[in-house]
């Protein structure tokens, strides 16, 4: 999974996740459970709000911000102005 080379990676196979499934790594899981969201994670960190970082080493919270070097878009504009897309005809993508 962690394979840099795509095809190399666990679940890029011809059998998809069915292959991440399948592995002894991941035996123990019981992937109906987990799909319908009836296991209870192992660790369930306490956060205190939306910005709380108690859980994040203080060497990345203590660093200083950086201003981004691309400007934020006020409220009046709109950054998708011009831009256009029309999904092509599965037609088109079959010919070519």
């Amino acid at each position: 999974m962690l394979q840099k080379e795509v095809s190399r990676r666990l679940g890029n196979g011809p059998k998809g996740s069915d292959e991440i499934k399948g592995h002894k790594w991941f035996s123990s899981i019981n992937w109906k459970k987990l799909e319908a969201r009836q296991i209870q994670p192992s660790f369930c960190p306490e956060v205190a709000g939306d910005h709380c970082v108690s859980n994040f080493d203080e060497c990345w919270t203590k660093m200083s911000l950086l201003d981004s070097p691309v400007a934020s878009p006020t409220s009046n504009e709109n950054p998708f102005m011009g831009f256009t897309y029309v999904k092509p005809a599965a037609s088109f993508l079959q010919a070519n």
